[in-house]
Order: structure tokens, then sequence, then C-alpha cells
């Protein structure tokens, strides 16, 4: 579910209507980012095990990466920052970009190919916590890395059948993402 979702969700249970959602969305967006900027913790360690050092070593190779999520773009860069993660993604597909994860992740390829990032053939993972996550990379053919991190139920990821299920990211074998030959 993106943010969006959530804020519709919200507006519906007092008994909005879609026209009234549509024109207020703006807004509400704007609002949401602001009240989180203001009041957001530090975030220390609040991500899954392995990711600052799997970042690194991609960044290290020349790995294009983006940042793929559901949040609505101010709230989404935040989170980042208040985890110590801030700085590591040079652009993102963000929640009030398109109405799935899946239409996400094909604006940060498209985006990526666009800028010349990466080859038109290139090897492409997303990798997530989520059913969504999974979801989205088999819309876009790219290869699933699921990660059982979240707070999403046991069972669930396996049910999705990703290309990769991993318990967290510390030992992740950049050959995965990357494909036989570079490590």
């Amino acid at each position: 579910m993106l943010d969006p979702d959530i804020l519709t969700l919200m507006l519906r249970a007092v008994g909005a209507d879609d026209r009234e959602i549509a024109a207020s969305m703006p807004e509400l967006v704007c609002a949401a980012e602001d009240f989180y900027l203001e009041h957001t913790p530090e975030l220390p360690n609040c991500h899954c095990p392995g990711v600052p050092e799997l970042l690194d070593a991609l960044a290290a190779q020349g790995t294009a990466l983006a940042l793929v999520t559901g949040n609505v773009t101010r709230i989404g860069w935040r989170k980042l920052e208040r985890a110590g993660l801030g700085g590591r993604f040079p652009y993102g597909a963000f929640g009030e970009m398109a109405t799935t994860r899946g239409g996400l992740a094909k604006l940060a390829i498209q985006r990526a190919r666009a800028e010349n990032r990466i080859a038109p053939d290139a090897r492409i993972s997303l990798i997530g916590d989520a059913p969504q996550d999974v979801r989205a990379a088999k819309e876009n053919g790219i290869q699933s890395i699921a990660v059982r991190t979240g707070v999403t139920p046991p069972g669930h990821l396996e049910a999705c059948e990703p290309d990769h299920l991993l318990d967290d990211l510390t030992h992740l074998d950049l050959r995965i993402i990357h494909g036989p030959g570079r490590s």
C-alpha cells in the first residue's frame, strides 16, 4: 500500500467521496510531509541487518541504485536520513508518482535507462520486504530479492515466490545481484 492509499482510506472512513479525495490529496500529502519532517525522531539501526554494508559494496562497484518506496517523496527521503542511510540513492520513485509499487519500479527503471545509468540489457534487482515488492519485480520482468525483515507475516513472502528469499542482507552474495562472473 502506498502513502496516498492510506490517506484515501482515512478520508473514506470519515465519509469523503472520490472527488473530495482527489481535490484534497495534494494538500494532504504536503501536510503529512510537513508533519513527518517536523516530528520524526532519529531512527538509528532501523534498517535491515546488512543494508549499509550492501549499499557500500554496491556503490563501490558502481552499481546504479534507486529507491522505490510507497512513501511520498519527502517522507521517504527523511526516513532514510533518520536511519543513517541518507545520500546513498541518487534518485527515487515515491508513492505519489504512480498508483502501484510496480508502477514506481517502472519509473525508476525508465529514469535509470534515460540517464544511461544502466544498459538496456542490464540485470535489475528489486530488494524488498513485502509481497508488493515481489509483485512489482514480476510486473517489470526483473529479479526479486525478498527479505524477511519487515512486518510481513510468516509465509506470505514465500507464497509470492520471489527469485531469492533471505532472512536479512548480511550475507547477500553480490553475484545474485550482478549475475555470474561478477562479485
